[in-house]
């Protein structure tokens, strides 16, 4: 850090998440580039975290000119890459279930309790599934798993084995 902090005391070389409110306004306010290059990058690995936060309220204040858009920028920019990871992460696992199950999307879709297209989008990672939707579908490919372990018992609103 090349940016001088009169009158704080705390200590400079700890993770910008352990940093005080006013040093961080500081770091904003008077920094240079590499200054807001580690707040970046300190927004990007945790774009939710204490850093993120503090720069984000300073920054909806609009005092600090052309930095403000830049902070504001970046934290959109790796929450929404955050969104599109967890995404892509429910889109494999939903993939996954399915062909564990080796139904169709139409009829996973209904044992889920919604539509073959809305499955379709969870697939794709077109939109996020819910808590209740990724829980349905894992309890359907758990007693579908459960039921190719022992066909002899049915499983309630499964489809029997060949």
């Amino acid at each position: 850090m090349t940016t001088q902090f009169r009158n704080l005391d705390f200590d400079p070389t700890r993770p910008l998440d352990a940093w005080p409110q006013e040093a961080i306004e500081t770091l904003i306010d008077r920094g240079t580039l590499s200054d807001w290059r580690a707040l970046a990058a300190a927004i990007r690995r945790n774009p939710w975290g204490p850093a993120a936060r503090t720069a984000e309220r300073l920054t909806s204040y609009g005092e600090h000119y052309g930095v403000d858009a830049l902070i504001t920028d970046v934290i959109h920019r790796a929450r929404t890459q955050i969104d599109l990871q967890a995404r892509a992460h429910y889109a494999q696992q939903i993939r996954a279930w399915r062909a564990t199950t080796g139904m169709t999307l139409r009829q996973l879709a209904r044992l889920a309790g919604t539509s073959a297209s809305r499955l379709s989008d969870y697939e794709n990672a077109k939109v996020a599934p819910t808590t209740d939707i990724l829980g349905r579908l894992h309890q359907i490919a758990s007693l579908h798993s459960a039921h190719e372990a022992e066909p002899h018992q049915g499983v309630r609103g499964l489809p029997k084995p060949l």
